[in-house]
């Protein structure tokens, strides 16, 4: 049951007023509330002085953005419907949750999503007991009873073999990082979020949300359990995929972290990024989007980069969507967040290579045994969801051979085109005439306009691979600081080799470019009248299928072709 303390400033004396108004103000802003099935503190109330920029529900739960009083930090105050139930619900909560632990599943070997149905049916079934007993009052009606039941048997299966509160967090798609930091009981959580007020603005929030100890070692104790990966003093760090959150989680112990358990979970975006949306948010403009959508069309090999939570795996699984249905695509990656799934559903011939590490073998190692199969597998392109170091001798020997495909399309860290030679070329120890079977470095960027708090996603830099006097180059194909394409993008010689292939001319493939741009800016324009719809992978491929059929049917104006297709959408 939940435990309330009241406290009351005396009104014996009349000078205390001010002192008892304080007080209570003061208490009424630091009030928390924990069910005794949960391990979390949340506290009740907004801070005073606070102004509410966006409020929603996400699984239940009310969710408020707020700024605070000097308007110096954000709050992200999460309210679980739980947690606001009467106390009769409450001790009925935790009875059915007690009673879950003596209820076995029908067998050891069940899924996840078994073994939650088996719960909330469970639970569903001692509810009904508690009502029949007159024990517990759960509504009025059958139809009011049972969907009542339905949301309290969610919350048993959320606290009994989900993430409990936790899962309330990772269910908000505007979330992207969730932290704990060590010691939890004094420390609050807090969370990155991203799509504030239609933005692609990143914040960093404090929460209502402290977490005890032992909620952060059950947390542990199930991703240990349901990953069989090693997680003690011997073995301070775990690095595990969460099943069915589309998550991964990254916990610290002592003596890593001498204050104690750490968290530190990373959400997966549930829709598939493409180049509209991140046109849409601002992280680049249509006339881009229709480059790269060539430049990806011509099999170029290219490598995304940027700091953490930059935007570089959005990128990635947004260019995957500009592939030829024809490609046949190798993704490898040890995070499963690529869109391979969504791109079958699509027609896409996509093969997903998972890459997971044993006690005995390191990431590295893992990624290139798996990249050395995927050049065994045929003609494809390769799509690396990070370079490291090992894997990238194999990668560039492979190039350099004509082994690696028809495309390489990867991830690395880096600041800038410039940053990833000295990386690939110093650290990893490739020779520069191997990088140069790079042709392209995109770079996703953090700016902060303005000089402003919340930083902001952008594809900053562009720069094409050469060589000149024996050096390795960077011709920069967008103008620095501005995130649009330079008009110099005529001399590029990616562009001028595409061309060839083609059978086009340098100024015919400009022409291809602009189509391709005037055709998503017209699937930016549908977005924004008519809906996000337009915005999605299948709008992707209908615009790609739109200019392929019209070229392989010897259509090459390419004005009327994008003309044309702005009249197909609005028919639509």
């Amino acid at each position: 049951m939940t435990t309330r303390v009241l406290v009351r400033a005396s009104r014996a004396c009349p000078e205390d007023e001010g002192i008892g108004r304080a007080l209570n103000k003061l208490f009424r802003e630091r009030a928390v509330r924990r069910p005794g099935f949960s391990g979390c503190w949340a506290g009740t109330t907004l801070p005073g002085g606070h102004k509410v920029v966006e409020s929603y529900s996400v699984a239940g739960a009310k969710i408020t953005i707020a700024s605070t009083a000097d308007g110096g930090g954000m709050l992200y105050h999460a309210m679980p419907w739980e947690y606001g139930l009467p106390d009769s619900w409450i001790s009925a909560l935790s009875k059915v949750i007690q009673r879950i632990s003596f209820l076995p599943p029908p067998s050891l070997s069940i899924s996840m999503d078994e073994l939650r149905s088996h719960v909330t049916s469970s639970s569903a079934r001692l509810f009904r007991n508690l009502c029949s007993g007159g024990g517990l009052d759960l509504g009025s009606g059958i139809e009011e009873r049972e969907s009542t039941i339905k949301k309290l048997s969610e919350v048993v299966a959320r606290y009994t073999v989900g993430l409990g509160l936790f899962e309330v967090l990772l269910a908000d798609d505007r979330i992207e990082d969730v932290y704990v930091d060590a010691p939890s009981e004094e420390n609050p959580v807090h969370v990155t979020v991203n799509g504030i007020s239609g933005t692609n603005a990143l914040c960093r929030c404090l929460t209502n949300i402290t977490v005890s100890e032992d909620e952060v070692a059950k947390l542990a104790s199930r991703l240990r359990q349901s990953s069989g990966r090693p997680f003690s003093e011997a073995f301070p760090v775990m690095e595990t995929d969460i099943e069915g959150q589309e998550s991964r989680a990254t916990i610290i112990g002592p003596p890593l972290s001498p204050g104690g358990t750490a968290v530190a979970l990373r959400r997966h975006s549930r829709t598939p990024w493409t180049l509209l949306k991140l046109a849409s948010n601002g992280s680049m403009d249509a006339r881009t989007a229709g480059l790269l959508s060539f430049l990806m069309d011509g099999r170029s090999t290219m490598l995304i980069c940027g700091a953490r939570g930059a935007g570089k795996s959005s990128l990635l699984s947004a260019m995957m969507f500009e592939f030829p249905l024809s490609q046949r695509i190798l993704a490898i990656e040890d995070t499963l967040e690529l869109p391979t799934r969504r791109m079958q559903s699509l027609g896409y011939k996509v093969q997903s290579l998972f890459v997971e590490t044993r006690m005995d073998q390191s990431n590295e190692e893992a990624a290139d045994q798996a990249l050395r199969v995927s050049l065994r597998l045929g003609e494809s392109a390769i799509v690396l969801g990070e370079v490291r170091g090992k894997e990238a001798q194999t990668l560039y020997q492979s190039m350099r051979a004509g082994r690696a495909g028809s495309s390489v399309l990867g991830t690395i860290h880096g600041d800038s085109a410039a940053s990833v030679y000295e990386r690939v070329v110093h650290d990893m120890g490739i020779p520069k005439e191997a990088f140069l079977a790079t042709d392209l470095v995109l770079t996703m960027g953090l700016s902060r306009p303005g000089g402003g708090s919340r930083p902001v996603r952008r594809l900053i830099e562009v720069a094409e691979c050469r060589e000149e006097n024996g050096r390795v180059l960077f011709h920069q194909l967008m103008s620095p600081g501005t995130g649009t394409l330079d008009d110099g993008i005529g001399s590029s010689r990616i562009v001028s080799r595409i061309a060839s292939s083609w059978n086009l001319t340098v100024r015919e493939a400009m022409a291809n470019i602009q189509a391709r741009a005037d055709m998503r800016q017209v699937l930016l324009d549908a977005a924004a009248s008519r809906g996000p719809q337009y915005l999605e992978p299948e709008w992707v491929y209908r615009c790609n299928e739109y200019l392929w059929n019209r070229l392989d049917a010897g259509d090459r104006d390419y004005a009327r072709i994008a003309s044309d297709f702005r009249s197909f959408v609005l028919g639509r």
